[in-house]
């Protein structure tokens, strides 16, 4: 694995890290709008199993996608699970994670493939780079991979369309 000097480790990169599962994940800081507390989503997509459902936003139905069940990991909820309002390919959607987020700064390493022994992982497609923080590697999530091309037309059709209730 090679390191490279890139954006990722300019000290003037930031990124939202979290975790999903006891793993360390991020996305860049530019493509975080705000982050909520978890709040359960109404309705269902029954074509995609992993995106809850939808939350409204000062009006708007933001889908919600668990970021551990697009991993195949075991999803979990406790009072710390938040929800990182993102945008992905120019649409709003709500991203279930783990506990604290924190803002970090870009590092002096990264490494473009996923941190150790993460490749060949659900995740592995959609991470661009692996930050290395010190005490272990963060997998940076290229928010423009996280989803297939189906997926993202589905959330392109009409919101009121997808949902069916629960």
């Amino acid at each position: 694995m090679d390191k490279i000097r890139s954006k990722y480790t300019h000290p003037d990169f930031q990124f939202a890290s979290f975790r999903l599962s006891g793993l360390a994940f991020g996305i860049d800081i530019k493509n975080v709008r705000e982050i909520i507390r978890y709040r359960t989503p109404e309705g269902r997509i029954p074509v995609i199993p992993f995106i809850e459902g939808f939350i409204a936003i000062r009006g708007i139905k933001v889908p919600v996608i668990d970021l551990r069940k697009r991993f195949s990991l075991k999803p979990s909820f406790t009072g710390a699970t938040r929800i990182i309002i993102a945008s992905i390919r120019s649409h709003v959607a709500g991203l279930t994670v783990d506990g604290r987020i924190d803002v970090s700064k870009g590092y002096k390493e990264a490494k473009m493939a996923p941190c150790k022994g993460s490749s060949a992982k659900p995740w592995s497609n959609c991470v661009e780079v692996c930050v290395e923080t010190g005490k272990d590697g963060v997998n940076i999530i290229d928010l423009e991979l996280l989803l297939t091309g189906e997926e993202v037309s589905v959330l392109k059709a009409p919101k009121e369309s997808l949902f069916l209730k629960a």
